[in-house]
C-alpha cells in the first residue's frame, strides 16, 4: 500500500462522516471533466452534479452536447479513473 492510498483511506471515511463527501466529489468532477475536455471546450461546458451515478453536464449548445454524449464511454471512463472509484456511470446532459 503507497502513501496516497492511505491518504485516501484515511479521507474517505472523514468526507463522508461530515457529510461533504458527495460534495467534493463534485467538485473534483468539475475539475476532472474541465481537463479530460480540455481548454478548447472546457468553457462551453460543466459537471453540474452527480445523481445516483448520473453525471449532469451543463453545455453551450446542443451540438456539444452530441458530440459529447458519443464520447461518454471515454469520458465516463476517464472520470472513474481519476477519482479512483466508480461513481460515474452514465452522463446527462442539460442547458448552461
Amino acid at each position: 500500500m503507497n502513501g496516497e492510498e492511505r491518504i485516501a483511506d484515511i479521507l474517505d471515511p472523514a468526507l463522508r462522516s461530515l457529510g461533504v463527501r458527495s460534495r467534493v466529489r463534485e467538485e473534483r468532477l468539475r475539475i476532472i471533466l474541465a481537463d479530460i475536455v480540455g481548454p478548447a471546450l472546457a468553457p462551453m461546458c460543466r459537471a453540474e452534479r452527480l445523481e445516483r451515478g448520473a453525471l449532469v453536464i451543463a453545455t453551450a449548445n446542443t451540438a456539444l452536447a452530441h458530440q459529447l454524449q458519443l464520447e461518454s464511454p471515454r469520458l465516463i471512463a476517464a472520470c472513474n479513473d481519476a477519482l479512483g472509484v466508480v461513481v460515474v456511470r452514465r452522463l446527462r446532459f442539460c442547458a448552461m
